[in-house]
C-alpha cells in the first residue's frame, strides 16, 4: 500500500516538473519574440506638387505656393494652394511627407471637412505627425505609408473655403498630439514650421 502511495507522488511530482518545463519554454518562446521593426522616417517631402519640393512663393517654379504660413494670424500650419486660384487645385493629389503610420483618418466636423493624421518615427527615436485637413477624399484610412504615397485630395472643408491643403507638423509635446485641434492658435508650443523642418529633413 505504501508503495503504491509512493508511486502515485512519484508521478504527481514528476507531472509539476514537466509541466513547468513546457511554462518555461513558452515564457522562452515568448520573451525571444520580437516586435515588428518600426517603421522610420528618413527623409521627409512636400505633401503636394509633381515632385518632392515646393517653392513657397507663389511663382513659376511650380504650380503651389504657401497661401497662409506658419504662425501667420496664428496659424498652426501652412495653407497650399495652387497658383492659379480659386477652387482649381481642388481634387489634386496629396501625399504622405514621409513613412509613417495613419492614426487618425476621418470627417472632422465643419471648419475641418476630411483629415488624416500621420506619426512619423525619426531615425533617433523622437516622433513627429503630420496633419492633413480640408480633404475632398480620404484614399487610405489606415495602416502603414511611404513617402510622397498618395493618400487623399485637396478639399474645401464641404464648402466652407475655396479649395487647399492645411498642412501641420506637430512634435510629441503638441496639446493636439494624434487628435484634429483648432488650427489657430497663439501658443505654438508643439507645432514646428511644416516647410522648414521638411527642407532641412530631405
Amino acid at each position: 500500500m505504501r508503495f503504491i502511495r509512493f508511486a502515485i507522488i512519484i508521478s504527481i511530482l514528476a507531472a509539476q516538473i514537466a509541466c513547468n518545463h513546457t511554462d518555461a519554454q513558452q515564457n522562452q518562446t515568448t520573451s525571444n519574440k520580437t516586435e515588428s521593426p518600426k517603421i522610420i522616417a528618413k527623409t521627409f517631402a512636400y505633401p503636394i506638387g509633381k515632385t518632392e519640393t515646393s517653392t513657397q512663393a507663389k511663382d513659376k517654379k511650380d504650380d503651389w505656393y504657401n497661401a497662409q504660413d506658419f504662425g501667420e494670424n496664428n496659424h498652426l500650419g501652412e495653407d497650399w494652394n495652387k497658383n492659379s486660384g480659386g477652387n482649381t487645385d481642388c481634387g489634386e493629389a496629396v501625399y504622405a511627407a514621409a513613412d509613417g503610420t495613419i492614426v487618425y483618418a476621418e470627417h472632422a466636423g465643419s471648419g475641418w471637412g476630411n483629415v488624416i493624421i500621420i506619426e512619423h518615427n525619426l531615425p533617433d527615436g523622437t516622433k513627429v505627425e503630420t496633419l492633413y485637413g480640408h480633404l475632398q477624399k480620404i484614399l487610405k484610412s489606415s495602416g502603414e505609408v511611404k513617402k510622397r504615397e498618395q493618400i487623399g485630395e485637396v478639399g474645401n472643408a464641404d464648402g466652407k473655403y475655396f479649395c487647399h491643403l492645411h498642412f501641420e507638423l506637430r512634435e510629441e509635446n503638441s496639446p493636439d498630439w494624434n487628435k484634429v485641434g483648432g488650427g489657430y492658435s497663439s501658443e505654438r508650443n508643439g507645432w514646428l514650421d511644416p516647410s522648414d523642418f521638411i527642407d532641412t529633413h530631405r
